[in-house]
């Protein structure tokens, strides 16, 4: 059980390097530092509907990291009672 609690701790090393990867990928070249929050951009004729393939790929990197932290949780509280 202590493997696997260090094995998924360096699965989620892994997704939180991509997951930061691909949200930065994400943002416009020609946005700035007022892109990263929401604001700016050109939304003349309405946002565009849908994902692209980079945000079907954030999307499951996030829902992944989501449930690997859960698991993570769990997996530690069983491997190590005392910390609990």
């Amino acid at each position: 059980m202590v493997v696997l609690a260090y094995l998924l701790i360096g699965l989620h090393i892994v997704l939180c390097v991509a997951l930061t990867y691909f949200v930065l990928k994400q943002m416009k070249k020609t946005s700035e530092l007022g892109g990263s929050f929401g604001g700016g951009g050109n939304t003349t004729f309405g946002r565009k509907k849908g994902l692209d393939t980079v945000g079907k790929i954030t999307l499951g990197l996030a829902i992944a990291f989501m449930t690997n932290s859960v698991v993570i949780a769990w997996v530690i509280y069983n491997a190590f009672p005392s910390v609990a």
